[in-house]
């Protein structure tokens, strides 16, 4: 993806994971509070059955029953305690979540205190109003949210990253590396400088790569005066023009096969708005069959009639076809300490143009190969092409 299409979408993806964070949160603090604000008002009436019991009957046991009561209605309620600062615990009624405190009381426990439980739990202690019975508190514990709506929200949550993940695994998979270096080459696409060109291509190791421009490849002409700035200096004349120009003079004749598919790639190309290079190797007698495994689809590699090799890189610009190219020639070397295969290498560049056109390209940049420079790159300029294209057509 482009840088600016990866900042947007990664702003998206956290702004998704914040805004289903604070719903969720928002959701759950709502509830929460609702809850707490029923409970508060059970515990008034709690507290005065309590008392009213405990004047009446000074029965534990039917103190106990009361209890029980107020838990089969609120299922949310955990713990009842009775506690008498004189005389210690009364009455104690607990489920299994507060079970430890059946025999101590809560009001002397912190356990319900800390923060991760009071978002859980919320306490209350009232004062409790019998006659000759001074110093009695009943305690309440009830469960603001259960663990069950805390793991449905996390897993809400969890759904909601894996959803995101998996979108963008699959934006990564159907465009990888489609428009990697495509600003860079825009900018370098207006520069026609010699030594500007050669510095972006060449290789610290063996420097095998090199660049031309339509000057460097067609050489000049009757049309072309050498007294003109490089800006003026620019033409792209037919190769016809030029017979008595050796790099310009077409290479043998191909196999139609290729002509045919390379004219049928380019018009895919061009109503997909993408790029397209070819690649024309010589020197290949023992390389045709590395060649056909090192590059994306076999089908596309052609062998010539004067022994050279053809490939077709779809979806490929210049850069990322010469870079792959280099990888492949500098493993070549070191593997067989041979420098006889050369590479030359044109791409389509947002150009309308035929398939004769690009491989006569592609040839000449082959031509322009030897012993120091293994690969050579024919960079073309788009704009100053379809200036051309409109003064022949006037």
């Amino acid at each position: 993806m482009k840088k600016t299409v990866s900042v947007v979408y990664t702003v998206f993806v956290v702004a998704a994971l914040l805004c289903v964070i604070a719903f969720f949160g928002w959701k759950t603090y709502q509830s929460r509070a609702l809850r707490i604000s029923d409970f508060v008002a059970r515990t008034d009436e709690y507290t005065l059955d309590l008392s009213k019991t405990l004047a009446e009957n000074r029965d534990v046991d039917t103190e106990v029953a009361v209890a029980e009561k107020f838990m089969e209605e609120n299922p949310s309620l955990i713990a009842v305690q009775v506690y008498s600062h004189d005389d210690g615990l009364r009455l104690s009624v607990v489920k299994s979540t507060a079970g430890d405190f059946a025999r101590k009381p809560i009001a002397g426990s912190d356990r319900f205190d800390s923060f991760p439980a009071r978002i859980r739990y919320h306490k209350i202690t009232k004062p409790m109003h019998v006659a000759d019975m001074q110093g009695l508190e009943a305690t309440y514990i009830s469960a603001t949210l259960s663990g069950a709506e805390i793991r449905n929200n996390l897993m809400i949550i969890l759904i909601t990253v894996v959803g995101l993940f998996a979108i963008t695994l699959v934006l990564i998979l159907v465009k990888p590396k489609e428009s990697f270096g495509e600003s860079d080459n825009k900018d370098e696409d207006d520069s026609l400088s010699d030594s500007n060109d050669n510095d972006d291509f060449s290789l610290p190791d063996f420097d095998p790569a090199n660049t031309l421009d339509e000057n460097d490849l067609f050489g000049s002409g009757p049309e072309i005066s050498d007294s003109l700035s490089m800006d003026d200096d620019f033409s792209l004349p037919e190769l016809d023009d030029f017979s008595d120009n050796p790099a310009a003079v077409p290479p043998p004749l191909p196999e139609s096969e290729i002509l045919n598919r390379l004219e049928l790639e380019l018009e895919r190309a061009a109503s997909f708005n993408q790029d397209l290079s070819l690649l024309i190797f010589s020197g290949t007698p023992d390389a045709e069959e590395n060649i056909r495994n090192s590059y994306t689809y076999e089908d596309l590699v052609f062998p010539l009639e004067n022994g050279n090799v053809a490939v077709i890189e779809i979806n490929k610009d210049l850069d990322t076809a010469l870079s792959l190219t280099e990888g492949f020639v500098k493993e070549r070397i070191e593997t067989y300490s041979s420098r006889d295969l050369r590479v030359g290498i044109a791409s389509r560049n947002g150009r309308l143009i035929s398939a004769g056109r690009l491989f006569n390209e592609a040839d000449n940049a082959l031509v322009k190969t030897d012993e120091e420079k293994n690969i050579v790159a024919f960079r073309s300029d788009p704009e100053k092409y379809r200036e051309y294209l409109k003064s022949r057509e006037s």
